[in-house]
C-alpha cells in the first residue's frame, strides 16, 4: 500500500495537524483494514563499547514495575531460519552475550512492554542509564588511540602510498585522452588494485597499462617548475538531521501469516526482501509474507536508505504479542541513525601555462562503518567525481573507503561527491589566483566540460565529438557546465566583488567581506535505473498515479501528478511508495524470460539519487501515452462513431481531458472510461522502463492498433491489485547502448551542472562567519513544479551553509543518548533569513536532455546539485575576504571555524 493524497491535500494535511508521517500513526487508525487496536511499545537496547565484550543484559537491575514484557536478544534467532545479519558482510543485528561489539551503538537487545506508561517509564531509565547492559572488563590503560581526525589522516597518509589497514572497498579511475583509443574505464572496463601484487588488475590478470599509465601521472607531477596546486582536505562526519525521527508499526497477523508494517522508508523494494532474508524466507515457522505500507517520511536526504530500522521494527513485531510500535527519539537517531562518511582527499593538479589543465591525481578516504550499508556505491561515486566538471586529458584518481567500528555509515545527500568537491572546488579556486594569476572563474571555462546536448555526435572523423566524464564515457546528454561558469561570471556579485570587499573593509570595524564561486557537474540516477508505475482512470474521470517513489519533501507527489496531467489533460492523485503491485508485474515479466535475454533489469530502486523528475515522470508520461492510445482513443471513435477518425485527429482534439472536435459535443475523460469498462477494456496500465544511458524501448500491439514506447514492458489491467498480464511485444526489446567498449557497464551518464556564488562575512569581534548572499546556479531543465525546485534550492543552501560553518557530531555519539541539537549545532533561522538570494536558472537547448532522436524529456534530477557546491564556494569566498595573501586564506576542513583562519592581526596575511 502507498501513500495516498494528491499534494494540495497533503499540504493541507501538514498544517491542519491530520496524519501523514510514519510517527503519526497508531495501530487503531488502521482498525478499518483489519489491525488490532491495542499497541505495545518497542526499545532498542545498544552497546556502547567496542573494545571489551558485552556479557549480557541483566534486568534484576530495574525494579520490577520498569521490566519488559517481551525481550529479544541474539539466542532468540537460532540459525535457521533466522539470518542474524543486517547486510551481506558479517555485522550481526543483534550482538550474542560474550562477544564485542562491531561498531559503537550495535543493538543487543529489543525489548517490548504492553502498556504506555510503564514504557515511558523504562524508557527514560534505559535511555539515560545503560545500568542492565553489562561488559566485561576494560582493556588496560595504555596509549591513547587517536582521534577520529588524527586516524583519517594517517588513513591518508597510508592510501597516498597505496596501503590500508584494516577491511575495506576501492575504486578507481585511469584516464588517458592524450592518445587515440586511449586508457579509461570506457574503453577498458573496470580496474581494480590488488595489494599483495602491488599492481592494478584488470579481467584477472595484473594490468600493466593502467599501473604504466598511474606511473606516468605520478612522474607529471614531479616536473621540476610544473605549475602544479597540491591540495589536502578534511571534512567532517554529519547526521541527516531529518524532521522527523524513524518510527513504524508492525504487526504480524498470525492467521494469515502476513507481516505487516508502517514505515517512512526511501527504500520499500529493498526492505522486504531484506526483512525477509533476515527471518529465513519461507523456512520462517509463521511468517508467510511481508506488507510494507508506506507513509512519508518527514525528511529523507539518504538517511532512510537502506537503514537497519525496519529489521529492528520487523523482529520486535514477530516476537510480541499484537501491534507495536518502534519510535526513536532525537537522541536514540543520532546514536542509531546513517551518518554521512567523514573523508579526507589529497588532490594535484597540473596545468599548462595558459590555463589548460594538463592533468589531475587524487586519493581519496572515506570512514565508513563495518556495517557495509552503500560504502562501495558512495566510494565510487566520491572517485567518479574527482575531476568535477573539467576536461582532464589525464587522471588517476584513487578512492578507499575504511571500515570502522564507528556508527552506521550509509548515502546522504550528495551521496560522497560533496565531499571531493571541497577539495576540488578549493584547489582550483587556490590555482588559479595563487599559481596562474588567473580569475578563477575564466579558469574554470576555459577547461569545462562541453557536451554534444543535441545527440548529433556519429563517431566519425569529422563529427563533432564530446567531452567525456572521468570514466571516459561521452557525454551525449546535455550537461550545462560551461553555461553554469558564465552565467557566474557575468554575475554583478562577481564582477563587483573586489568593490564590495574593499567597502566592507572602509567601514572600520573589523568586519571582512568575499565573494567565491564554486560548481560541480552532478550526476543523477544510479546508472541502470529500473521504473515501474501504472496509471488508472475510474468511471468518474478520476486520474491515479501509483508509484515507487516516496514523498520526503521533494516534491515527488506533485511531480508525477502533473506528469500525468500533461498527458491526459486532468488532475491526478499520487499513491506514493508502492510495493506489492509492482513486484507482482516484476515477477510475471521476469516468468517470460525477454528482458533477462537483453540484459534489461527488472530490480526495484529506493527514492534517492534526485530521480523522481528525469526517470519517474519519464515512465509516468508513457504509461499515460499507452493508456490513451490503446484504449481511450478508440473508445472516442465508439463514442462519436467515426471508426476513420485517425490517432492524430484525435490527440489534436484532445484538450483538458476530453475530445473536442469542431461542431461536435466534447467528450470527456469519464465518458471514455466508462465506454472502455462497457466493452470489456482495462482502464489502468502498469509500466516498466529502464534506463542505462539511454532509455530501454519496444513495440506493443494491441486490437491491431501498433504502440512504439520508450519503455520495455506495458500490462493492461483493471486495477494495479490485478495480477498482470504484459503484453507481448512485437519483436525483440530494444535495450539502451549500456556498456562502453570495455565491455563494463557505464558508471554514469546523466549529469546536472550547478554552482554557487557565495558572498561571507567574518565579524572577528563576534566569532562569526556568516553568509549574507548567495546566487544559486542551476542546469535544472524546464521545472516541473517552481515552487518545489525553489523549495529544493533553498533547502541545498541552507543544508550546504550549516554542514560548512556549524555541524560536527561529538565523538562519543554512537556510545549512548547524549547528542540533541543542544549539542549538534545546526544553521539557525537568523543564519538563514537575511541572505539575498537569487536563482538563476540555465536554459535548456531545444533537444532537450537526450537531444534528437532520443525521447524528448526536459527535466533533470537537481535535489543533491543544489548542495554540493555551497561548501567550496564558502571557503572560497573566505579567502577572498581573506586577500588571498597566501595559501592560508583557503580553509582545508569543514566545519569552517574562525580559529583556524589566516586572520590579518595573525600575521599570516
Amino acid at each position: 500500500m502507498g501513500s495516498d493524497g494528491d499534494a494540495a491535500e497533503g499540504r493541507r494535511r501538514r498544517v491542519t495537524g491530520e496524519k501523514v508521517f510514519a510517527s503519526d500513526f497508531r495501530p487503531v487508525d488502521l482498525a478499518a483494514v483489519g489491525w488490532p487496536t491495542d499497541c505495545l511499545h518497542a526499545l532498542l537496547l545498544r552497546s556502547r563499547y567496542v573494545d571489551r565484550p558485552f556479557t549480557g543484559v541483566d534486568f534484576g537491575r530495574l525494579p520490577d514495575e520498569l521490566r519488559p514484557d517481551v525481550v529479544v536478544t541474539a539466542a532468540d534467532l537460532p540459525e535457521p531460519p533466522y539470518s542474524n545479519h543486517v547486510s551481506a558482510d558479517d555485522v550481526q543485528a543483534l550482538l550474542p552475550a560474550g562477544e564485542t561489539a562491531d561498531y559503537l551503538g550495535q543493538p543487543v537487545a529489543i525489548v517490548v512492554y504492553g502498556d504506555f506508561v510503564r514504557f515511558r517509564r523504562a524508557a527514560q531509565e534505559l535511555r539515560e542509564g545503560a545500568a542492565p547492559v553489562t561488559y566485561g572488563p576494560a582493556p588496560a590503560t595504555g596509549v591513547p588511540p587517536p582521534t577520529e581526525e588524527e586516524q583519517i589522516a594517517q588513513d591518508l597518509e597510508a592510501w597516498t602510498g597505496r596501503t590500508f589497514t584494516g577491511a575495506q572497498r576501492q575504486a578507481h579511475y585511469l584516464l588517458d585522452g592524450t592518445v587515440p583509443d586511449g586508457y579509461s574505464h570506457w574503453s577498458r572496463g573496470r580496474v581494480t588494485y590488488d595489494a599483495a601484487q602491488g599492481t592494478f588488475v584488470r579481467g584477472g590478470q595484473p594490468d600493466t597499462e593502467a599501473e604504466h599509465l598511474f606511473l606516468a601521472v605520478e612522474a607529471d607531477m614531479a616536473q621540476p617548475g610544473a605549475h602544479l596546486a597540491v591540495t589536502t582536505t578534511f571534512t567532517q562526519q554529519i547526521d541527516p538531521a531529518f524532521l522527523e525521527p524513524e518510527a513504524g508499526l508492525a504487526w504480524l497477523d498470525r492467521t494469515s501469516g502476513t507481516l505487516h508494517l508502517v514505515l517512512g522508508t526511501q527504500s520499500p523494494h529493498g526492505d522486504v526482501p531484506d526483512i525477509q532474508a533476515l527471518l529465513g524466507r519461507a523456512a520462517h515457522p509463521t511468517v508467510r509474507s511481508v506488507r510494507l505500507w508506506s507513509k512519508d517520511c518527514g525528511g529523507g536526504f539518504g538517511g532512510r536508505d537502506k537503514s537497519p530500522f525496519p529489521y529492528y521494527l520487523a523482529l520486535a513485531a514477530v516476537f510480541a504479542p499484537g501491534p507495536v510500535r518502534l519510535a526513536y527519539d532525537r537522541r536514540e537517531q543520532f546514536q542509531g541513525g546513517l551518518k554521512r562518511h567523514a573523508s579526507a582527499v589529497r588532490s594535484w593538479i597540473r596545468a599548462d601555462p595558459d590555463g589548460r589543465i594538463r592533468a589531475m591525481r587524487s586519493f581519496i578516504v572515506l570512514r565508513g562503518g563495518v556495517e557495509a550499508n552503500l560504502n562501495g556505491p558512495v566510494l565510487g561515486l566520491a572517485a567518479l567525481h574527482a575531476t568535477g566538471p573539467y576536461r582532464v586529458p589525464r587522471a588517476s584518481v584513487h578512492a578507499i573507503v575504511l571500515e570502522r567500528a564507528i556508527p552506521i555509515v550509509g548515502s546522504m545527500r550528495g551521496f560522497g561527491i560533496p565531499q571531493v568537491a571541497f577539495n576540488l572546488e578549493t584547489a582550483i579556486d587556490r590555482f588559479a589566483v595563487r599559481g596562474l594569476g588567473m580569475d578563477p572563474l575564466d579558469f574554470r571555462l576555459a577547461n569545462a566540460v562541453r557536451s554534444l546536448s543535441d545527440g548529433s555526435a556519429d563517431g566519425s572523423a569529422d563529427a563533432p565529438q564530446p567531452d567525456t566524464d572521468l570514466a571516459g564515457t561521452p557525454l551525449r546528454f546535455h550537461v550545462a557546465a560551461a553555461d553554469v561558469c558564465a552565467a557566474a561570471r557575468d554575475h554583478t556579485l562577481w564582477q563587483g566583488r573586489d568593490e564590495a570587499r574593499d567597502r566592507v573593509a572602509g567601514r572600520g570595524d573589523g568586519t571582512l567581506y568575499g565573494v567565491g564561486f564554486a560548481c560541480c557537474m552532478e550526476a543523477y540516477g544510479t546508472s541502470q535505473d529500473s521504473v515501474y508505475t501504472a496509471v488508472q482512470v475510474d468511471a468518474d474521470g478520476q486520474v491515479v498515479v501509483w508509484g515507487q517513489s516516496v514523498e520526503m519533501g521533494q516534491g515527488s507527489r506533485g511531480a508525477l501528478e502533473q506528469a500525468a496531467h500533461s498527458v491526459l489533460g486532468v488532475s491526478a492523485v499520487a499513491r506514493l511508495g508502492v510495493v506489492g503491485p509492482f513486484e507482482r508485474f516484476a515477477q510475471r515479466l521476469k516468468e517470460r524470460g525477454l528482458h533477462d535475454q537483453v540484459k534489461i533489469s527488472l530490480s526495484h530502486g529506493a527514492s534517492s539519487a534526485s530521480k523522481t523528475a528525469f526517470f519517474h515522470v519519464h515512465v509516468v508520461r508513457e504509461a499515460c501515452r499507452a493508456l490513451l492510445r490503446l484504449r481511450l482513443l478508440p473508445a472516442a471513435r465508439t463514442l462519436l462513431d467515426e471508426p476513420a477518425l485517425t490517432d492524430a485527429d484525435l490527440l489534436a482534439a484532445w484538450q483538458d481531458g476530453a475530445v473536442r472536435l469542431p461542431g461536435r459535443p466534447p467528450v470527456p475523460l469519464a465518458a471514455l472510461a466508462r465506454e472502455v469498462v462497457r466493452a470489456g477494456g482495462a482502464t489502468c496500465v502498469m509500466a516498466h522502463g529502464y534506463f542505462c544511458n539511454g532509455w530501454s524501448q519496444a513495440t506493443f500491439q494491441v486490437d491491431g492498433v501498433p504502440h512504439e514506447a520508450s519503455v520495455d514492458a506495458l500490462a493492461l489491467v483493471g486495477s494495479p491489485d490485478d495480477d498482470p498480464v504484459p503484453l507481448t511485444p512485437v519483436g525483440p526489446l530494444r535495450p539502451p547502448a549500456a556498456r562502453g567498449p570495455g565491455g563494463d557497464v557505464v558508471p554514469r551518464s546523466l549529469y546536472a551542472a550547478a554552482g554557487h556564488l557565495i558572498g561571507v562575512e567574518i565579524v572577528p569581534g563576534r566569532g562569526a562567519i556568516r553568509v549574507v548572499d548567495a546566487v544559486t546556479f542551476l542546469d535544472a531543465g524546464d521545472p516541473l513544479l517552481p515552487a518545489a525546485l525553489e523549495g529544493q534550492v533553498a533547502g541545498g543552501l541552507a543544508m550546504g551553509i550549516s554542514h560548512t560553518l556549524h555541524e560536527e557530531l561529538p565523538p562519543e555519539t554512537g556510545a549512548g543518548p547524549y547528542v540533541n541539537f543542544d549539542r549538534y549545532r545546526l544553521a539557525r533561522y537568523a543564519d538563514i533569513t537575511g541572505i539575498r538570494r537569487e536563482t538563476v536558472l540555465v536554459p535548456l537547448p531545444a533537444g532537450g536532455v537526450l537531444g534528437t532522436g532520443s525521447p524528448s524529456l526536459r527535466h533533470k534530477g537537481v535535489g543533491e546539485a543544489t548542495m554540493t557546491s555551497v561548501a567550496p564556494a564558502i571557503a572560497n569566498a573566505v579567502a577572498h575576504a581573506l586577500g588571498h595573501g597566501d595559501d592560508h586564506c583557503w580553509p582545508y576542513r569543514t566545519p569552517i571555524r574562525l580559529a583556524d583562519l589566516a586572520l590579518p592581526h595573525d600575521g599570516r596575511s
